[in-house]
């Protein structure tokens, strides 16, 4: 299973450094968040030829602009799994913490998935 650092790692967009809000795929494979395309590319026009931030591979924007790029449902499922994760975290008591009877149990600061 992931790590809370790996899922970070997997989650997070490489250009805005925020977790990803509605990841699409360019032309190479990498991934972006659509709201960075979308103000990276807010001049370009459909039919311009715009470059990967990461590999520079060049591609054409379509008629419909940078959100007619596919989504990656992979990493939905992972922002999803994160986001069950941390509300888990914050609800759960720590098993492994036994506390005593005048003493509560600590929440919990991961959880596995």
């Amino acid at each position: 299973m992931a790590t809370s650092k790996q899922l970070d790692d997997i989650t997070k967009c490489p250009m805005c450094t925020n977790v990803y809000t509605d990841p699409r795929v360019v032309l190479c494979g990498h991934m972006y968040c659509l709201k960075y395309l979308e103000r990276y590319n807010k001049d370009k026009q459909p039919g311009d030829e715009l470059a990967c931030r990461e590999c520079s591979k060049k591609f054409t924007l379509c008629s419909s602009g940078v959100s007619d790029l596919p989504k990656n449902f992979a990493v939905v499922n992972f922002l999803q799994m994160r986001e069950l994760s941390s509300v888990k975290c914050e609800t759960s008591p720590c098993e492994a913490c036994s506390g005593d009877e005048v003493t509560e149990k600590k929440v919990a600061t991961v959880y596995c998935v």
